[in-house]
């Protein structure tokens, strides 16, 4: 069972992010609450925030050096999974299961 505290702390952790990510664009970005608390916003393709491909790609590997581990590559890759939602559920997922260990840079 998903722990709905957990799963909004991870979500929050992708929502900062992605704020940051469009900040640094030049796109004016909701709040991070926002993104968690509205339905549509939690659940859009990044893509459509206006970011870039490579913009997601370094937003993920923030988010993976945020949490230690590697996040799916499936949710980088699926635009339904390419969410505030998806990306959270998978920093969730990677907390309870284990790291899976960053490789070497």
């Amino acid at each position: 069972m998903t722990d709905p505290v957990r799963l909004e702390e991870c979500e929050m952790l992708v929502a900062r992010l992605v704020v940051r990510a469009m900040s640094d664009r030049g796109i004016d970005p909701p709040q991070a609450r926002t993104l968690v608390e509205d339905a549509e916003l939690r659940t859009r393709d990044l893509s459509l925030f206006g970011l870039s491909s490579l913009d997601w790609m370094a937003l993920a590997t923030r988010l993976e050096e945020a949490i230690g581990a590697e996040i799916p590559d499936e949710v980088l890759v699926t635009p339904q999974k390419r969410s505030v939602a998806g990306w959270g559920a998978a920093v969730l997922t990677v907390r309870t299961a284990g790291p899976r260990p960053l490789p070497a840079r």
